[in-house]
């Protein structure tokens, strides 16, 4: 859970860097340095991590997941950003875990308690009622809905994804899936980045771009290594619940460095989820037997 909810604070932090230098690098091109950057962290947890490598079978699977979750669901978000707030990209990405549960719906992984699927649902409702408030404003243009809709696209990707990858995390591990999981993502990336014709030359970022696609890349490779290990001890359904914490960071950092203001919606929200990860945390303790620990680099 303490995974998760780093995954949680690093999805809404990651989203205002990124919509802060998207312009200035462009979508393809930032996501592609985003896990090259990454990948600094992995490879070597993965090189010194114990167990058998990944078998030649799972390779080409877990390759495809990973075009997806990075390729695929990271394009998307950053076409999003580039188009709308990461305030707002961030809402429609925290209904991750109700597409989650219902794409599991064709996946017999894991179950849901009521308690857990109540916690699900607040957290949904408090994401839902800042979106909520920003189209009731007016403030919704063509270009935003243009961005909600790639944001909705990258939901639906991490939905199927988060299915898709635990089989293969209890047999392999998970810093070597991971490892070829975003390095299979790099290919679709860096042909975006070429075709995008966005951003400016690298010679001419600011200081403060270069700190910011760092810190979005170092903070990626390290949320996704819990993020993993989440996947691999708990459902995806609950994992994805935490994801409720990503709108209202970008919220506040929004407020904090881009001069936005608080308003009661963010409270009201803000209420909301940290209640429903509350009633997540209460339930797990309640509900089932833990599963068996399955280190970082091993094997289940």
């Amino acid at each position: 859970m303490l995974g998760a909810i780093f995954t949680g604070l690093q999805v809404g932090a990651a989203l205002v860097a990124s919509e802060a230098v998207v312009a200035e690098v462009g979508a393809g091109r930032l996501g592609f340095l985003r896990y090259a950057i990454a990948l600094l962290i992995l490879l070597p947890v993965a090189f010194f991590s114990s167990g058998a490598p990944v078998a030649r079978r799972d390779m080409l699977p877990v390759a495809l997941i990973g075009i997806g979750q990075f390729g695929v669901l990271v394009g998307l978000l950053n076409v999003a950003v580039l188009h709308t707030g990461s305030p707002r990209v961030a809402l429609v990405f925290a209904t991750l875990p109700i597409v989650t549960l219902t794409v599991g719906l064709r996946f017999a992984v894991g179950r849901v308690s009521p308690l857990e699927l109540a916690s699900i649902l607040l957290s949904v409702v408090g994401v839902g009622i800042l979106l909520a408030g920003e189209a009731l404003t007016g403030r919704m243009l063509a270009s935003d809905w243009i961005g909600v809709g790639c944001a909705a696209l990258a939901t639906l990707t991490g939905a199927l994804c988060s299915h898709l990858y635990r089989p293969y995390l209890q047999r392999c591990g998970v810093a070597k899936v991971s490892v070829i999981a975003m390095l299979a993502s790099l290919l679709p990336l860096g042909v975006m980045a070429l075709l995008e014709g966005q951003g400016l030359p690298m010679a001419d970022w600011s200081r403060r771009t270069v700190m910011l696609v760092g810190f979005v890349g170092l903070s990626s490779g390290a949320g996704f290594l819990l993020w993993l290990y989440a996947l691999s001890r708990l459902p995806a359904a609950v994992v994805t619940a935490f994801l409720g914490l990503s709108p209202v960071t970008a919220v506040v950092l929004s407020v904090l460095f881009l001069g936005a203001t608080p308003t009661l919606t963010l409270a009201v929200a803000m209420v909301l989820v940290v209640g429903s990860l509350a009633a997540t945390a209460v339930a797990q303790r309640r509900g089932r037997k833990p599963a068996p620990p399955l280190p970082v680099g091993g094997s289940a």
